[in-house]
């Protein structure tokens, strides 16, 4: 692949795992996924925010670094339409405990591929 390929591979799978970070930060998405009366300690609730933060702002640099400040921000309201609606719409309300093993995978290939794209 080519370097902007590896950037918006990079920009999307950093949302989705952004995105997914900070769904399990709130009450009702962790329950879905690891039971009812099961809620994030408030440690594990700072954790997940902190890191859902880093993952946009990951995505965001990538689709800077491939589009410039002039229509990065732009691909970056793309990316995180495609996260959030992959999320949202499809896995978790049918399979939440997929959401979360894809969030698992997607942040280190979205990693190794901002990486790749350097």
């Amino acid at each position: 692949m080519t370097t902007p390929a590896w950037l918006a591979v990079a920009a999307i799978a950093l949302a989705y795992a952004g995105f997914t970070a900070l769904s399990l930060a709130m009450d009702r998405h962790h329950a879905d996924v690891y039971g009812r009366g099961k809620e994030p300690s408030p440690r594990a609730r700072q954790w997940l925010r902190a890191g859902g933060a880093a993952g946009l702002a990951l995505s965001l640099l990538a689709c800077v670094e491939r589009q410039g400040w002039n229509m990065g921000p732009i691909l970056w309201c793309g990316a995180m339409t495609l996260g959030a609606l992959l999320l949202s719409g499809l896995l978790l309300p049918y399979a939440p405990r997929w959401a979360v093993r894809l969030a698992m995978v997607s942040a280190p290939i979205g990693l190794i591929s901002l990486a790749l794209a350097r």
